[in-house]
């Protein structure tokens, strides 16, 4: 199962590029190109701005359904611990526990080498992975 995971998250990376950037582009038409290689604090709200919509997105799927499209694609859903969807709570912490470890200590895999076998963010935010049927 830890392949399918890699390749949900994969996909879903994918759709996200292409979510980026058609959202990029109203951000890009009201600042102009030309500010982006001059000015620090647009390049600061523009950084924010793309991590805010790859919040609404993932947190949108986790709490509606437990399934991105990666996931779906893959049949596998996301739920805590005991089950259940996630709620706001549990979706804002695995948010905050995903991204510093995905991007910036690339730790999150390392969770598969636990007795779990699970993402290190979803052992930290009591969720899991698991496979569904149709």
């Amino acid at each position: 199962m830890p392949f399918k995971i890699i390749f949900a998250m994969l996909y879903d990376f994918i759709l996200l590029c292409a979510i980026w950037f058609a959202a990029s582009i109203p951000f890009v038409l009201w600042q102009g190109s030309g500010e982006f290689a001059t000015n620090d604090k647009i390049n600061l709200a523009f950084q924010i701005y793309l991590i805010a919509i790859t919040y609404l997105y993932l947190t949108y799927f986790w709490t509606q359904s437990g399934q991105t499209p990666g996931l779906r694609t893959w049949k596998l859903q996301l739920q805590r611990e005991d089950g259940y969807l996630l709620t706001r709570h549990n979706a804002n912490l695995r948010f905050l526990l995903a991204v510093p470890l995905t991007l910036f200590f690339g730790l999150t895999l390392i969770g598969f080498i636990t007795p779990k076998k699970q993402l290190l963010h979803d052992q930290l935010a009591k969720t899991k992975i698991v496979p569904i049927s149709d």
